[in-house]
């Protein structure tokens, strides 16, 4: 096995706020690179204030700094103005990856397009992280997850039943899987460079990857098919495929697509046997046909046992469901543990147990670093400078006017 990280020496620059752009920063981090953070020096990355938007849980600690800029470097910098333009654009000279999220007329702006870098470092890989793409007519509208990979990926209006309201998307809930397409674009231009010696532009969207997470009913649509409207609990056209609750207020999701293996297993783990010969169930097009009837059988018959019963239960008989899990359960969920989920963050300040989520890919042979602390706003300017050939005296004068914060 080897003992380095195998990004170990690269070095990638992050001109980018919120978690899109810079969750694939932090996969890239978790493998070894160096990973530094451009921030505004005033108010920093709109980011760290995130979990004060409600109605996100309240805590004593930033878990949303803490999750996606773990082992990251702070520079606090004004890249509007010259000195910290050219601050920027150095960095980026000597980088390997550029991350960003900026929209393409302010990237003109800053003279920091693909195609005003790529002359000064032919080797960059400039990975560009959008709502709603780099064509058409919202080409500079905001995009959040919530709005371009949730809303318009039609998402939104797919998973709730008929009649029910709009569910609002959880913090990040496409942001985390966009970050991991962006990182596969960056981890295949650094593949090609090593054959070729160039680097590339590389691109994707959260609108792209909301309907590729939605692909089979769009895919659907594309092919003429009917409108999809999930039904209700009750009235299910598949009380297999279906979720009850049990008698604790817990809820399991039954999941039988091998339904024709499975449907008698699941009759004996319900000690309900009888289920398998009544008329109305005995065969599939009947259990489809009768399945309001059978979902009001399997409402009453779980709900007369805890979750933990139904679990030991559904598991003996090798029937197919799953935990409706509470967030509150997920920190101590031993299958989580065992697979590594959760990694230990480390460094100077951090509080003792303190755990993060972990990346979702691993290789074998290949250790991941340390999961170091978030950076303060700013902290790493200093360093970052002196490792530019800045002295003291003009470090000082650039804090002096404004254009870096330490």
């Amino acid at each position: 096995m080897s003992e380095r990280p195998l990004l170990e020496g690269l070095k990638v620059v992050e001109l980018a706020t919120y978690v899109f752009g810079p969750a694939a920063g932090t996969v890239l981090g978790d493998f070894g690179a160096e990973v530094v953070h451009i921030e505004h020096p005033q108010i920093g990355d709109p980011y760290r204030m995130l979990p004060q938007l409600k109605p996100l849980p309240e805590c004593e600690e930033n878990y949303c700094w803490i999750l996606t800029a773990r082992g990251k470097k702070s520079i606090a910098l004004d890249v509007r103005r010259p000195e910290g333009n050219e601050i920027a654009r150095a960095l980026v000279r000597r980088a390997d990856v550029f991350i960003t999220n900026l929209h393409p007329s302010v990237l003109a702006k800053l003279g920091m397009t693909w195609e005003a870098l790529e002359p000064e470092n032919p080797r960059l890989v400039y990975a560009h992280a959008t709502g709603y793409g780099d064509q058409g007519l919202e080409v500079e509208k905001p995009g959040y997850d919530a709005t371009a990979w949730w809303a318009r990926s039609g998402l939104m209006d797919a998973v709730r039943p008929a009649g029910a309201e709009f569910a609002l998307a959880t913090a990040g809930m496409g942001d985390h899987p966009s970050a991991m397409a962006l990182f596969g674009a960056i981890a295949l231009a650094l593949f090609d460079r090593e054959r070729t010696g160039k680097g590339r532009r590389v691109r994707t969207s959260l609108c792209a990857n909301g309907a590729w997470s939605n692909s089979i009913l769009i895919q659907a649509a594309l092919c003429d098919a009917k409108r999809y409207v999930p039904p209700t609990h009750a009235t299910s056209l598949n009380a297999l495929v279906n979720h009850y609750v049990c008698a604790d207020g817990r809820g399991l999701y039954l999941a039988m697509v091998q339904e024709a293996v499975e449907w008698e297993r699941l009759t004996h783990a319900l000690g309900r046997p009888e289920l398998a010969t009544d008329p109305r169930f005995k065969e599939l097009a009947l259990r489809r046909a009768n399945a309001p009837a059978l979902v009001a059988i399997l409402d009453e018959t779980f709900a007369a046992r805890p979750l933990e019963e139904w679990r030991r239960a559904l598991d003996h008989h090798h029937v197919t469901f799953g935990i409706i899990a509470r967030i509150e359960d997920l920190p101590g969920d031993p299958q989580l543990d065992a697979n590594g989920i959760f990694r230990k963050v480390e460094g100077p300040g951090v509080r003792p147990g303190l755990r993060t989520v972990d990346s979702p890919i691993q290789l074998d042979g290949a250790p991941k670093a340390s999961a170091g602390r978030a950076p303060e706003l700013g902290e790493h300017g200093r360093e970052i400078l002196a490792g530019l050939g800045y002295s003291k005296e003009r470090v000082d004068a650039l804090v002096r006017d404004g254009v870096l914060r330490v």
